[in-house]
């Protein structure tokens, strides 16, 4: 004799079917989150694109796609509460991943917008040497200027010649600040 599942034992094999579902494909709900949030963007609603950034970053916290375009949309917004959650954002991500050159240039730039060059310049020497990126050296280097720091200014355009040599933006900086 076949009798149906009660309703209970229904109620149970749903919820343990989401549950797998959730968990075998939560990075690909994560990765459609992103690419909707893209649509978003190219259409110009930037609150729903930064909407859909952050429910992927829910789901997948570790996703450098999502915190990386959460926090260089936020950046353009410009609002000191854009930049505030920018940094927020790429904080949560950087005590995970701690040399993540995209990240860290990221936060950097949030930290010049806010006028605050001495974490700016912390942030860009962390990405240059992480990334051995020339550009990373030379924000790292106007950070610096910006800060008073004239001596670590010249050191960082020179490690940006030392990485690729001739790089025109360390040397304009650099025959700009002559000794």
């Amino acid at each position: 004799m076949k009798l149906p599942f009660s309703r209970l034992r229904r109620f149970a094999i749903a919820a343990i079917a989401l549950t797998l579902a959730f968990v075998l494909f939560r990075s690909q709900v994560a990765q459609a989150l992103i690419v909707r949030g893209d649509e978003f963007l190219y259409r110009g609603n930037t609150a729903a694109a930064l909407e859909r950034y952050q429910r992927a970053l829910v789901l997948m916290p570790q996703s450098q796609t999502a915190a990386d375009r959460y926090a260089f949309l936020s950046l353009q917004q410009n609002t000191p509460a854009s930049l505030q959650r920018a940094i927020t954002i790429a904080g949560r991500f950087l005590r995970r991943h701690q040399d993540d050159a995209v990240l860290l240039n990221d936060r950097a730039l949030c930290y010049l917008h806010q006028k605050r060059y001495a974490l700016a310049q912390k942030d860009f020497e962390r990405a240059a040497r992480s990334s051995n990126a020339p550009e990373s050296f030379v924000f790292a280097g106007w950070a610096a200027e910006h800060a008073g720091r004239m001596k670590s200014a010249r050191t960082l355009w020179r490690l940006a010649l030392s990485v690729r040599r001739g790089y025109r933006p360390a040397l304009i900086a650099l025959a700009e600040h002559r000794q």
